[in-house]
């Protein structure tokens, strides 16, 4: 006997149950290359899997392996499909509705022709649980989409399809619970979610206009809502949507408008409508002639400073910045993972002092400028979750640089949690790469030619280069 029909017979000692959980840890590609065809107890066992597909970044080479052989070989077993809308695959090559067994459905990138046909063939997957669309941003669809197919067992469903959804069907989708829709009209909504979802239960919805009917009832099954809405005016929104859900427990409104930024009004609006909510988030966006002075928005903030909010404890926030068009306003701790911010030019006012204002923040772009007469760094690691950090220079040629602008900056953000730092802009300090000295963590950065050759004279010091050749995996030189 031969050592490798030694090793195969010892390999074929292993249960059924080990190789089971063996294979929870490869790719089907890697299962079905190395186990098929090797004896008919290996051929049983993986034609018996439950096969998860994951298409995204794969060569052609593995793609054409998926779809001339293991797509043909076991299209019932598919439980997860997961891919990008490229190279028309889903239109010339996958069948989606020959999955009939398919639970999980992602697709990125649709474009309008792909939406077209794979809407259709939703009908066939009824074990489907779970569906999420998303088509390109700068997709141009003329028409609203309108969504007929019925899902008996679908649980969440996220529509991210940058256009009107309409539903027009009389099916009901009794185990709905989570739903995200891109773009909807109340009305169309409050219909749907009365007569065709008796258990949705969060829902997160961007809203474009309409009203709610007269006839629709009060909704009681559900407890979470996120809007986001920036052409519908405060009292519209909250005379008709506000008015259908009365048990929400959570509530968050991303908006337009400083109408929106009235303490007074949410506080008699949330205590009347709202008994059972614990869970009240705001981030709304409004031009910055609308509060001019700093006094204007502490006057603003106060309205937010009452009994109500404090013993729930919703604080809020205003940042702002001379240099930007728009003024933010946020629940705390903000919940966003990006922020832009002007180093010597932003000011942040809150109804709360707190550490863990900004403990969310993981991505910091940082524009830095000259500071005047009146301006101060914002305070000291507002920003200590940062790992991603892009400094972004409003310099100009032969401008002297402040001489605490490292200073500044370290302390605002820890150096020894930034992974990744990208410069952006035409003028930095040629000493600019001694930060590396103090990002042990670094392993990514992104900078200009232009830039990297006015710092030549740096790069003969022996720790700076020792840092970029150790600590920095990824160079990206534009």
């Amino acid at each position: 006997m031969s050592s490798s029909q030694i090793k195969l017979s010892k390999f074929e000692l292993i249960p059924n149950e080990v190789l089971l959980e063996i294979f929870e840890y490869l790719s089907p590609y890697d299962i079905f290359q190395a186990f098929y065809y090797l004896n008919s107890r290996y051929n049983d066992l993986l034609i018996s899997l439950h096969v998860r597909i994951n298409l995204l970044n794969k060569y052609k080479k593995i793609f054409d392996y998926y779809n001339y052989f293991l797509f043909p070989l076991v299209p019932y077993n598919i439980i997860s499909f997961r891919c990008e809308d490229i190279c028309d695959r889903l239109i010339y090559q996958i069948r989606l509705s020959e999955f009939i067994s398919l639970k999980y459905l992602t697709i990125f990138n649709l474009n309008i022709e792909t939406l077209q046909i794979i809407i259709p063939q939703l009908s066939k997957l009824e074990k489907l649980i779970y569906l999420n669309l998303q088509t390109k941003n700068n997709i141009n669809i003329e028409n609203e989409i309108i969504f007929q197919r019925q899902l008996p067992l679908i649980q969440t469903c996220i529509l991210n399809l940058n256009k009107k959804i309409s539903f027009q069907n009389e099916h009901f989708y009794p185990n709905l619970k989570d739903l995200i829709l891109n773009q909807c009209n109340i009305e169309d909504l409050g219909l749907f979610i009365q007569n065709y979802t008796p258990q949705l239960q969060h829902l997160t919805v961007t809203l474009i206009d309409g009203k709610i009917p007269e006839e629709i009832d009060k909704i009681h099954h559900l407890k979470s809502l996120i809007i986001n809405s920036h052409t519908i005016p405060f009292h519209r929104l909250t005379n008709s949507i506000f008015n259908l859900f009365r048990d929400l427990q959570r509530l968050s409104i991303n908006a337009t408008g400083i109408e929106y930024t009235n303490g007074k009004q949410w506080q008699a609006l949330l205590s009347s409508t709202f008994p059972q909510l614990n869970c009240f988030q705001l981030h709304i966006i409004f031009p910055q002639e609308d509060v001019p002075t700093s006094d204007d928005r502490i006057q603003l903030l106060k309205t937010f400073e009452t009994l109500y909010f404090r013993q729930r404890k919703w604080y809020f926030a205003f940042i702002y910045c001379p240099s930007m068009t728009n003024i933010e306003f946020f629940s705390l701790p903000i919940i966003n993972k990006k922020i832009d911010v002007n180093l010597y030019n932003t000011s942040i006012e809150t109804t709360m002092n707190d550490e863990h204002t900004f403990k969310n923040i993981k991505e910091l772009s940082l524009v830095l400028t000259d500071p005047n007469e009146t301006s101060s760094p914002l305070f000291n690691s507002c920003f200590f979750n940062v790992e991603n950090l892009k400094l972004i220079s409003e310099f100009r040629e032969y401008q002297p640089f402040p001489k605490n602008l490292y200073v500044d900056i370290s302390r605002l953000v820890k150096f020894s949690h930034i992974k990744s730092m990208e410069l952006i802009g035409m003028h930095f300090p040629s000493t600019i790469l001694i930060l590396l000295d103090y990002m042990p963590n670094l392993h990514s950065i992104t900078i200009t030619l232009n830039h990297l050759n006015k710092m030549t004279k740096t790069l003969t010091d022996n720790k700076i280069c020792q840092h970029l050749t150790k600590l920095i995996k990824h160079l990206t030189i534009t």
